[in-house]
């Protein structure tokens, strides 16, 4: 929503965030901020720092700091430890998080429940992986030679995240960049950036040291590429959608910064005759109306064969009308 009509909405009594930059949280340089709105209310409930260039580059900064520092000098068992605590404070505080979710975003709350109950379990994951990073001797034909590989950080990670579900696409970008010893700066989606601040309360709480995990947030359509594009910056991880994917790339190619990008689809769900049927019904209901379709794995086409194209047609459009719509805290409405 852009500034104009952010003037224009009710609003409530606003939380506030700031940036989250070498371990601490900070005001942008610029002391701007702009306001996000419950799409479900339509009220504006919080502001957050409308970050510029600068406070880009003191991010990046401070990450590279601590890949250098103290971060950079722990071993994978010490990572593991700190990992496995963020997991149980992510436990901890799910609802917490998960409320903020659908505040921010406008998602039913028993989305976005599971969601964050789930994300632990990748911290548990990648910790055990962090103390099982190793290389190899090989072997030579030289006597006075000793050849071996040893894997190291990529370095800094940038990450880019949609508004649809962000923190679990940051927590499946952050929890590998930890385990491997890298540091970490994240622009969340202008859309919905309050979770993604309130995140790294519980990082600092975990113990990590400062500039780990760094967080900036801003309408400045500019600052993704700025971001992407960033000399201190190692490699670029983004989820959305392939027009911004395309411009992501193209400034991280500037600087060589090695990329992942997860971007749009038009995922086929393909039904055949010999299928059971009413299982077939409830993966096309789940794939195309969870998230009301607005992600980024949604099964928006659908594929069947002909003998049972009637039939499924009949059966889908049954269980679409049986679908409960309304307050996106109420557990068992489905939209």
């Amino acid at each position: 929503m852009n500034q104009e009509a952010l003037a224009d909405a009710p609003t409530t009594n606003l939380e506030t965030f700031d940036l989250f930059i070498d371990g601490k949280y900070v005001s942008s340089r610029s002391g701007k901020t702009f306001g996000t709105v419950n799409p479900y209310t339509g009220e504006l409930w919080a502001n957050v720092p409308d970050a510029d260039t600068e406070d880009i580059d003191q991010a990046v900064a401070a990450a590279r700091r601590a890949l250098n520092g103290p971060w950079g000098r722990m071993s994978g068992f010490q990572r593991a430890k700190l990992m496995r605590r963020l997991g149980e404070l992510v436990e901890q505080n799910a609802d917490w998080l998960a409320r903020m979710e659908v505040r921010d975003s406008g998602k039913l709350y028993r989305e976005m429940i599971f969601q964050l109950r789930y994300l632990p379990e990748w911290f548990n994951y990648y910790s055990g992986l962090a103390d099982k990073i190793e290389g190899r001797t090989i072997p030579t034909d030289k006597n006075n030679f000793l050849v071996y590989t040893q894997r190291k950080p990529v370095g800094v990670v940038a990450a880019i995240t949609p508004w649809n579900a962000p923190l679990m696409l940051m927590v499946f970008k952050l929890a590998p960049a930890l385990a491997a010893g890298c540091t970490f700066v994240i622009k969340p989606s202008e859309h919905a950036p309050a979770s993604t601040l309130a995140f790294a309360r519980l990082v600092a709480e975990a113990g990590f040291p400062p500039g780990v995990f760094n967080v900036v947030t801003s309408m400045n359509p500019h600052i993704g590429a700025h971001l992407a594009g960033h000399p201190g910056v190692n490699k670029v991880v983004f989820t959305g959608s392939t027009a911004t994917g395309r411009a992501v790339a193209q400034a991280a190619a500037t600087q060589l910064n090695g990329v992942v990008l997860e971007l749009g689809g038009k995922s086929p769900q393909v039904v055949f005759d010999d299928a059971d049927i009413p299982s077939a019904v409830n993966g096309v209901i789940a794939g195309i109306f969870a998230a009301t379709g607005q992600t980024c794995m949604a099964g928006s086409r659908l594929i069947v064969q002909r003998s049972i194209a009637d039939e499924m047609v009949r059966r889908i459009t049954e269980r679409a009308n049986t679908i409960r719509l309304g307050c996106v805290n109420n557990q068992a409405n489905q939209i």
